[in-house]
């Protein structure tokens, strides 16, 4: 199957620390990492790495961070020939510190320059399109064009470019923080008040496949009119950065192989657990074995295609 990952690429440096940062207080760095980041990327590379057919369509400049991204990501077996084209462009970066000891992470995020981009369109549709909302009016032109192709959206934020792509998504795999902001509050811990949000989430486009991540907590999602929870993976992690990315492209790959949603819900949640044991965003993409061989330990058997 073709998949076609639209939205942003990014290269991200990466600095571990053990403790929260203060202000007005010098620190001295003895570990960093420097790899490609961001949700449109990161999920290319999953699927690419899994031996899917993955195609990026996203800005890359003309720039060391664009060479270095571009032979990462080429690497993994993600198809180029679909970049956005948008001369003078410089390459988006991201500075990253990583918490070792509770896992979490701060991004500082250099977005590339919001200019007019030419679109290279398919000759053959795309059967899966995962996009993240950073490059809108592409998505939408290439569902317009291509009706039979699943949708899914990375929503990490509720902007208007999210909610976009969105309304055009079969799949709507949001985060927390995009939930409280659509709702207007905080997401109460309770099966009433998630199955509430869930159902607020899916009218952005009715009849589709609606959930909801919860970081450590796990995540939540809308089966048969109620809220399933499905608790988190275990592991010792020191980064988080790109999980969220990692999950989503684990997730798609799940779909481009027939498996049913639980199932892409429960592939993306190992993937991206596994992600956080180690450092950066693009290089934490762990092998498909590794992920089916974790669950298999814990009695889970995903078939590897339906």
């Amino acid at each position: 199957m073709r998949i076609f990952c639209i939205g942003q690429a990014a290269y991200d440096i990466t600095a571990r620390v053990d403790e929260d940062i203060v202000p007005d207080r010098k620190y001295r760095l003895t570990e960093h990492t420097e790899c490609p980041g961001a949700p449109a990327l990161n999920g290319s590379c999953v699927c690419g790495k899994w031996g899917a057919k993955p195609y990026l369509v996203a800005r890359i400049g003309r720039d060391a961070y664009g060479e270095q991204i571009k032979k990462a990501v080429a690497d993994c077996g993600v198809n180029l020939d679909y970049l956005l084209r948008a001369p003078g462009v410089s390459t988006s970066f991201s500075f990253i510190v990583a918490n070792g000891k509770t896992g979490t992470r701060t991004i500082f995020n250099f977005p590339s320059q919001n200019v007019e981009a030419e679109v290279v369109y398919p000759e053959a549709s795309p059967d899966i399109i995962l996009c993240d909302g950073h490059e809108p009016e592409a998505t939408v032109e290439y569902k317009r064009r291509f009706p039979d192709a699943k949708v899914v959206v990375d929503a990490g934020t509720c902007r208007e470019s999210t909610l976009q792509v969105a309304r055009v998504s079969d799949y709507i795999v949001c985060s927390q923080a995009f939930a409280e902001q659509h709702t207007g509050r905080v997401l109460p811990d309770t099966d009433k008040g998630l199955l509430e949000a869930l159902l607020d989430i899916e009218s952005i486009n009715p009849g589709c496949r609606v959930a909801i991540t919860l970081g450590s907590k796990g995540l939540v999602y809308l089966e048969g009119g109620k809220a399933v929870r499905m608790p988190a993976f275990e592991v010792a992690a020191i980064d988080s950065t790109g999980a969220g990315d990692i999950f989503h492209g684990a997730f798609t790959y799940g779909l481009s192989r027939g498996l049913e949603f639980v199932d892409c819900l429960t592939l993306g949640s190992m993937t991206a657990a596994i992600s956080t044991t180690r450092m950066g965003s693009q290089r934490s993409i762990p092998e498909l074995s590794e992920v089916l061989g974790a669950l298999k330990s814990l009695g889970i058997d995903l078939p590897e295609s339906a």
